[in-house]
């Protein structure tokens, strides 16, 4: 833990002294008119303060800007000799701490939206149990199934007609044919 804490600070400390160069730089460059260089140099000596005091954890100081950033520069350096010194068992060690630690945060947090979503159910059932029931009148609706399609008949045309017809009486007439006689 101590090596993720020191590896935060370190970072936080690269990115203020990364903010304070190009400051210095822009100082140096001689783009501000003296208003405007006097009022950087405050803010900026009241940034070198506050990081001043984060890292050695005094509060007040008669050190000059350059005087603190050469402190927090060798504390820097000291916190990066640390760090190399660190046994690699132990920085993995301390990853696995921190993985553990964001997987419960995770699981908790888990655990809290689904307790939330619990209380917006019961309170929904709650106010649905409360509210007025509509009691429906008369005989409850039943599906009952469709009749079957009626098939439409087709009128036959004339042609067919005819056809049936000449059919009709080819086959359904008494024709008195020598070989059909009853006489016999």
């Amino acid at each position: 833990q101590q090596v993720v804490t020191l590896k935060s600070s370190v970072a936080k400390k690269e990115e203020r002294v990364a903010d304070l160069k190009r400051k210095v730089h822009l100082f140096s460059s001689g783009e501000y008119e003296a208003d405007d260089q006097e009022k950087m140099l405050r803010s900026l000596n009241k940034k070198v303060l506050e990081v001043y005091c984060h890292c050695t954890g005094e509060n007040e100081t008669n050190l000059q800007t350059l005087q603190m950033l050469m402190v927090i520069e060798k504390q820097l350096n000291d916190l990066l000799d640390n760090l190399e010194r660190i046994p690699p068992a132990k920085v993995e060690q301390a990853k696995k701490a921190k993985n553990m630690e964001r997987r419960m945060w995770l699981r908790e947090e888990t655990l809290r939206e689904q307790k939330q979503q619990q209380e917006e159910r019961l309170q929904r059932a709650l106010e649905r149990s409360q509210a007025t029931i509509k009691k429906k009148s008369g005989r409850r609706l039943v599906f009952r199934s469709n009749p079957p399609a009626r098939k439409e008949k087709k009128k036959p045309s004339q042609e067919q007609m005819d056809k049936e017809k000449e059919e009709q009486l080819y086959y359904f007439t008494w024709q008195h044919s020598p070989t059909h006689s009853m006489e016999g």
